[in-house]
Formats: structure tokens, C-alpha cells, sequence
């Protein structure tokens, strides 16, 4: 899964390890967030991620790696309205490209991706049967008042939240599965560090010795993660109508992918669509919100739970 860059860098700062690969001009900066595109060079292998500042969460940034995925990063340019427009290029595939655009709207960004081909430099290329898969991961390690730093991740986990039968649920007051690649007397397993969940529509997949992370047997009603700030008055989180299983990872991080859609549609048609949302700490704003947003959501149309099958702890 993703890691990320602790402590307070601000991509606006211009540290030695951020380069700022494009900027949008925000029409409306107290209101929408504003974009960048950066790369962060003090890894190995460079990240690139889009970097967000919130106006109405004070000092409130994110980042979004995109794509924790085999497409290789072309381009990004800034568009009209603030919003920002990426290019990847399918490693498998490399006719097959990724155009994605980001939008800032009130207190949210939304990530719209549909696939083309390169047929300049491919001119008999034909679309694929199937999109291709991405993984966005929505990190938060560089926001002083939500990473986990410097203390341990589970400072961060009891902070992370999904919403179960129960209402609004703590990621610490779930079941949390072994980490299976580590020993159970491990730091890292008391309590688990990372954790991934599916849906009360589902059954709980059954997880390799060999897998970096387990399935909780608590399931969620409505395909929403987030977080809540360290003085409890603001969350972020990630949301869509679409997602088969949630991830909170090792480094301030989630993951909440979209499927591409209408399913049946054919590939150039459909579309991978999520949303961050950063706001004041309000739950049911937050779903209120997000039904809005995506008025398909599980959580309003509920199919019959589906019974879960045991699991291995």
C-alpha cells in the first residue's frame, strides 16, 4: 500500500524532496480547494500525488497518490475552474491511456477518470474490453493535525472510522485481523496496524499466509472512510457508490476504489469516480453529503446482509 511523507511538508514550501509539476489557478480560493501536482523525490521511486489545501479546515492538506498502479505518469495540466487534469499511460497496455480530471468543489475534490487510446503513436489501437484498474491511496501523513506522527499508527487508527450497523464506528473498536506476514506477539498486531473491510452485502474474504494485512468480520453498511482530527473538530474521508472492499493502511492512509461504470457499459463510456471531502466534524453532514454525491450508495438502497462466513484470527 502507499507511504507517505510525515511531519508538516507543504508543497507550496518548496522542499529539496517536493517538485511542483503543475498548479491550477483557483477563481475562488477562500471558498475551493486548491490542486497541485507534485513529486515527492526522497523515495527510491518518486511519488506523485495530488496535493490539496482545504480552505475551510484550517491548515488542512491531503494527498492523493495517483495511481498506486502499473500506469506509467505522462503528463498534468491545469484546466479552467480550478481543476487539474492528469495523463497515465497503461504499462501492460501502453496504447491504453488514463485521463483523469480532479475538481474542487466546497469543502471536496472529485477524481473522474475514463480511459482513451494513444492513437498517434498507435494508430490501429482498439479499446479494451475492460478498463483499467487503479488504485488511488488518500493520505493524510502530511497534515499536522490528522497523521499519526510522532506517535504510533494507532494513534491514527482510533481516529479512523467507517459506518456499520452501529452507526459511526471507531477503527479500534472493530474486530481487527492478524497481519498474517507478521508474529502475533508483534508490535504491529497489538493491535493490528492495518486493517481492510467489506460490506454487510458480502463475505469476508478468506486472507493467504502470505497477505500483508487481514479482513475485519465487522462489515460496513455504506462504502465511506475517513478520519477525525487530533482536536476532534474537523474529518476528512473518501467516498463512492461502487467499492468492493476498504483499506486503512500503514501510513495515514485509505484505500476506496471505485468500479468503473454503468458495469455493462462499454469501456469508453464508463468512468471511475470517487470523492475526498474535508469538512467540520458532523457525521450525518457527511452522509448527507455523500448521498447527495452518490445517490446509488449502498446505504440507500440496503440489500439483505449477507450472513459472514468465520474467519481465522
Amino acid at each position: 500500500m502507499g507511504l507517505s511523507i510525515h511531519g508538516s511538508t507543504h508543497a507550496e514550501e518548496g522542499q529539496a524532496d517536493t517538485v511542483v509539476m503543475a498548479t491550477t489557478e483557483n477563481p475562488q480560493p477562500d471558498v475551493l480547494p486548491t490542486l497541485r501536482m507534485v513529486k515527492y523525490t526522497s523515495y527510491t521511486t518518486p511519488h506523485l500525488r495530488v496535493w490539496a489545501s482545504f480552505p475551510n479546515v484550517p491548515d488542512f492538506q491531503c494527498d492523493s497518490w495517483c495511481y498506486e498502479s502499473g500506469v506509467d505518469f505522462l503528463d498534468a495540466r491545469a484546466l479552467d475552474g480550478g481543476r487539474l487534469e492528469l495523463r497515465h499511460r497503461v504499462a501492460s497496455r501502453p496504447e491504453s491511456l488514463v485521463i483523469t480530471t480532479v475538481t474542487p468543489e466546497p469543502g471536496a475534490l472529485e477524481f473522474e477518470a475514463r480511459m482513451a487510446l494513444d492513437t498517434e503513436q498507435y494508430p490501429e489501437a482498439e479499446m479494451p474490453d475492460q478498463p483499467y484498474g487503479l488504485n488511488l491511496c488518500f493520505q493524510l501523513g502530511n497534515c499536522p493535525n490528522f497523521t499519526s506522527e510522532p506517535h504510533p499508527l494507532p494513534d491514527f487508527i482510533k481516529r479512523c472510522f467507517i459506518f456499520t450497523e452501529k452507526g459511526r464506528t471507531f477503527l479500534l473498536d472493530t474486530h481487527r485481523a492478524k497481519i498474517p506476514v507478521r508474529p502475533p506477539d508483534h508490535e504491529y498486531n497489538n493491535p493490528p496496524y492495518v486493517q481492510s473491510y467489506v460490506g454487510v452485502w458480502q463475505h469476508i474474504p478468506e486472507v493467504r499466509a502470505d497477505a500483508p494485512g487481514g479482513y475485519s468480520r465487522d462489515r460496513y453498511v455504506t462504502t465511506v472512510m475517513g478520519a477525525v482530527s487530533r482536536d476532534g473538530k474537523y474529518l476528512a474521508a473518501i467516498a463512492n457508490d461502487s467499492a468492493q472492499a476498504m483499506h486503512q493502511y500503514w501510513h495515514c492512509c485509505f484505500h476506496n476504489n471505485p468500479q468503473w461504470l454503468p458495469l455493462d457499459a462499454p469501456t469508453a463510456e464508463r468512468r471511475w469516480r470517487l470523492k475526498v471531502y474535508a469538512m467540520e466534524n458532523d457525521p450525518d453532514a457527511l452522509l448527507t453529503r455523500v448521498g447527495k454525491d452518490f445517490p446509488s450508495a449502498k446505504h440507500l438502497h440496503p440489500a439483505e446482509p449477507v450472513p459472514p462466513k468465520p474467519v481465522a484470527e
